[in-house]
């Protein structure tokens, strides 16, 4: 017999034995081939127990992929069961059933009003008062996305939880801003309060303790989302959430302010200087007893948690709230006397001692400014004697005081004159007038006085009005013609418009910025062509700027025929060059007859004269170094102004003429 060895290292007796167990290996090395021969034949070489652990977790797989299929089919559509809005189960439920069972449960609790209250306070709230409604729908909405957003294992995680533990979404209630703001505001203004400091109170001559107030104040984000919640639940009573805000002195830190003013109080005080002594009643010391809060040292301060329903203790805050230990220093009221307050009664008996100051003046003439040096004064020391006396009424048993005096120093002194920059005149302009009219005059003088003196900032702005203010007879205005409404009328400062025309015209030959100026209604004669400037209290104005480096000074001289304004400072080297246009647009002056009896007919008297209206413009170029720094156009456009004319209607003899003639 022959042996042979096949390539699996099979021994065979004979060939057909050869051929049979070849064939048999090649299949067994295709079955391992496959994923279920490499499982078996892993089993195969691994520990009984092994095999068992991994046939388990197979089998657990399997399991939570079959309760995932359950999972959606049971939910397929739905809201994922263990899902709640509110207390309202909607697990399992279709979107239009679960919108359904929402309105069911809760429509019917908007129709019962809401109780609010605060203390003693009770506010009832209907929803159709706030337009508050229910959407079920968008609730809906909500459930159906729970276990359906996020990354694939935080949906699994998420449906496999609300097996065993439920969610309950919030019912959301949506109402009218602005209504619901007002029923807010309405409770807030019931609720609300300012803290109180505590103070001292002086009735009479007898000091006496005013105590301390907490705030209070609505926490509003927190009573709208309650007021809102309760409109869906069962319990219809919202107790109004506040914050109680501290007082910055208690009474505790009030106490020696207290004991401080009835010791001032307690008997006279006497003030004295050299020989002489005067003596102040307690009536008369307690208008100067003032009081001032200044910090203190650290201590208890109490706890003003936010609390809701009551203010309890207005003192200490919610009802439970106790002092705790702070490391921030308190604040406690301090009693003094006021220097302000005794001044004016201590001042009054002993006098003005000594001398007053005197500022630093400008005189100017010829374009050339001196400056006449300031002095300092000498007077009571009322702040030092306020001071002491506070010290010896609350600390000593010798109620006197000595009288202090100290140097007052002038508000203008020679030094900061001489800072100012006035030093030479800028422009000048002078302008003239009758001297029939002595009302009229008489206004020009008093407010050509008014300006003198006026001083002007670098970079401030002048206003006419605002420097002289309103024209009046306790000032020294009389009634003289002004034009109010285009017609020439009696009025209670007339003529002020002479100083506004010269002050405009002075600021115009500066070269100075011209920052409001309004031209007269109708054009007079003797004014400047088309450089008139009209003012009035409460309307027109005339303004100019400053815009030089240094102070600008006002001066003004007047006669009974001119007034002269002129501007002091550091030249600014401007140039300034004019020109004026003629007059166009000329509209003739209308005619209006008046008749009058006491005239002979034929007699004519020009009562007021016309004025034909027309239009012109000046042209103002400001130039420095060569350079053009600014151009200005004013133009003026005047309306025509009607001449009345008397006409006499009295017979006369035909022997008599007959004339025009103007009124004296």
């Amino acid at each position: 017999m022959n042996e042979t060895i096949d390539n699996d290292g099979l021994v065979a007796v004979d060939g057909q034995t050869l051929l049979e167990e070849g064939r048999h290996a090649r299949q067994e090395r295709a079955r391992e081939r496959t994923l279920r021969g490499r499982i078996d034949r892993l089993l195969a070489e691994r520990p009984v127990w092994v095999r068992g652990m991994v046939l388990g977790a197979a089998l657990a797989v399997t399991l939570v992929l079959l309760l995932v299929l359950i999972e959606i089919g049971a939910s397929w559509g739905r809201v994922h069961p263990g899902v709640r809005v509110g207390e309202v189960r909607i697990g399992a439920m279709t979107p239009a059933k679960a919108a359904a069972k929402i309105e069911k449960t809760f429509e019917p609790r908007l129709a019962d009003p809401v109780a609010v209250t605060f203390e003693e306070d009770v506010w009832q709230i209907d929803a159709s008062g706030i337009g508050a409604t229910l959407n079920g729908a968008e609730l809906v909405a909500q459930a159906m996305e729970i276990g359906r957003t996020g990354p694939l294992g935080e949906r699994i995680a998420t449906r496999m939880r609300l097996w065993v533990e439920p969610v309950a979404l919030p019912v959301t209630v949506e109402a009218d801003s602005e209504a619901l703001a007002g029923f807010l505001a309405e409770v807030a203004g019931s609720v609300e309060r300012e803290p109180h400091d505590a103070e001292v109170v002086i009735e009479g001559t007898e000091a006496r303790l005013a105590r301390a107030v907490l705030g209070i104040a609505l926490r509003e984000d927190q009573v709208r989302d309650e007021v809102l919640q309760a409109f869906v639940s069962t319990d219809r009573e919202v107790q109004v959430a506040v914050d109680f805000t501290p007082v910055q002195v208690t009474d505790s830190d009030a106490e020696q302010a207290l004991a401080d003013a009835r010791s001032m109080l307690a008997g006279p005080v006497t003030v004295t200087d050299d020989s002489k002594a005067w003596e102040f009643s307690p009536r008369e010391i307690a208008p100067w007893i003032a009081f001032r809060i200044v910090p203190g040292p650290s201590s208890v301060a109490t706890v003003s948690p936010g609390s809701s329903g009551s203010a309890a203790d207005d003192t200490t805050g919610p009802a439970g709230s106790a002092p705790v230990a702070t490391d921030d220093a308190r604040s406690v009221l301090q009693a003094y006397i006021s220097a302000e307050e005794a001044s004016a009664i201590v001042l009054a008996k002993v006098g003005k001692a000594g001398t007053p100051p005197v500022d630093a003046q400008f005189k100017v003439g010829g374009g050339s400014v001196t400056i006449i040096p300031s002095r300092d004064g000498v007077g009571v020391d009322v702040e030092a004697l306020a001071t002491e006396m506070t010290r010896v009424l609350t600390t000593e048993e010798t109620r006197t005081v000595q009288l202090r005096t100290r140097r007052i120093e002038p508000e203008l002194t020679t030094e900061r004159a001489e800072q100012m920059g006035i030093k030479e005149r800028i422009a000048t302009y002078t302008t003239t007038f009758l001297s029939t009219n002595k009302p009229r005059v008489s206004n020009i003088h008093t407010l050509t006085s008014a300006l003198d003196g006026t001083l002007l900032a670098p970079g401030a702005t002048f206003s006419f009005n605002g420097t002289i203010g309103p024209r009046t007879a306790a000032k020294g205005y009389e009634e003289a013609p002004a034009i109010i409404g285009g017609r020439l009328v009696p009025s209670l400062g007339g003529g002020i418009c002479q100083v506004a025309t010269t002050l405009f015209n002075t600021v115009f030959e500066s070269g100075l910025p011209v920052v409001e100026r309004r031209n007269h209604s109708f054009y007079i004669s003797s004014y400047p062509k088309g450089r008139d400037a009209t003012v009035s209290w409460g309307g027109v104005d005339f303004k100019f700027k400053n815009d030089t480096e240094h102070w600008i000074y006002i001066a003004t001289a007047y006669t009974n025929t001119s007034v002269t304004i002129s501007l002091y400072g550091t030249d600014p080297g401007y140039e300034v060059r004019a020109s004026t246009g003629e007059f166009t647009d000329i509209r003739p002056f209308s005619i209006r007859e008046v008749k009058d009896d006491t005239l002979a007919v034929g007699i004519r008297v020009v009562e007021d004269s016309g004025v034909d209206g027309r239009r012109v413009v000046v042209k103002r170029t400001v130039l420095k170094d060569g350079t053009v720094v600014r151009e200005d156009t004013f133009s003026s456009s005047y309306t025509s102004k009607e001449q009345v004319v008397r006409v006499g209607t009295k017979p006369v003899a035909s022997s008599e003429s007959t004339a025009t003639v103007p009124l004296p």
